[in-house]
């Protein structure tokens, strides 16, 4: 849980490091093609690497010492996250808003987790046939939410290419819980020999574009709630579906239903925030700021 938490922190923080580079140069040398090497060679931006390296040193070594429906649950906190580390950072005013959505995710966490208490399975345990089906079914639903991305207008597009881009990274933690235990059996040559590492390579590139699309096509507020939730609920069907991990049973499921409820309001609440907006550089964030310069003028 520390690991994963670090790793959320870390994640936010290399961010909006590399936020504050972007602005920074475009302030300066404008949004010219040369603003990108000017922004990369920032120390902002190279401390963000920096720090984004070691935060996935931290999800790996936590996804080997727990199971992927305890660990990618808890990344929903990158959310809250960036957006208070965002505000030490870059500056703004957070609302009770913001922090009544903020306490409802760690409540609802809590809850979830308190009461469901996953636990145990091996990735590598599952056997073959699991694990192709699970590929299968795993890439066409991905490739599903794509089509009807691509085939959709404005918030449609954003939601599905945020639904796939969730299911993307959420996969690719799966191969790399498949990969950490796999290291701990027998070291490098293990992982090499491992036939879902291999996975990573055609797994990852479609991952990082469903992000790009989704955080390209539009508001923030369609296309970060499947963004976030996508990762937690693709790894913990997967985790308690195929890969053997156990949660509690009985009225336990009942709390962590209620749990997962309060945490899925307080990420649509967030994604709504105008403070997350501008951070993220949104349409929305640039109507919202003429709109509070206008009444400044006024």
């Amino acid at each position: 849980m520390v690991l994963v938490l670090l790793a959320c922190l870390g994640n936010a923080l290399a961010l909006t490091l590399q936020r504050k580079a972007a602005q920074d140069s475009a302030r300066q040398r404008g949004l010219s093609a040369g603003s990108f090497r000017d922004m990369v060679r920032r120390p902002p931006w190279l401390f963000g690497i920096v720090i984004f390296a070691g935060a996935v040193i931290c999800q790996v070594l936590a996804l080997q010492l727990g199971s992927i429906s305890l660990v990618q649950p808890v990344l929903v906190m990158e959310l809250p996250f960036t957006l208070l580390v965002g505000w030490w950072i870059l500056g703004g005013a957070l609302r009770p808003y913001e922090w009544s959505a903020v306490g409802l995710m760690s409540v609802g966490l809590v809850v979830l987790l308190a009461c469901l208490r996953p636990h145990g399975g091996q990735a590598l345990e599952a056997g073959n046939v699991r694990w192709v089906l699970g590929t299968l079914v795993t890439l066409i639903a991905l490739g599903v939410c794509v089509w009807i991305a691509r085939t959709s207008r404005a918030v449609g597009k954003a939601a599905f290419f945020g639904i796939a881009a969730g299911i993307g990274s959420g996969f690719v933690a799966v191969i790399i819980k498949a990969m950490a235990d796999a290291l701990a059996l027998g070291g490098l040559g293990e992982v090499l020999a491992t036939w879902q590492s291999y996975l990573l390579i055609p797994v990852a590139p479609v991952a990082f574009w469903t992000l790009q699309s989704g955080l390209r096509a539009g508001r923030l507020l369609a296309s970060q709630p499947g963004l976030t939730l996508g990762n937690p609920i693709l790894s913990f069907l997967w985790g308690t579906g195929l890969l053997g991990e156990e949660v509690a049973g009985g009225w336990w499921l009942l709390g962590g239903a209620v749990g997962a409820l309060i945490l899925t309001v307080g990420v649509f609440l967030l994604a709504r925030s105008p403070v997350l907006a501008a951070q993220e550089g949104t349409p929305t964030a640039s109507r919202t700021t003429k709109t509070t310069n206008s009444r400044r003028v006024l």
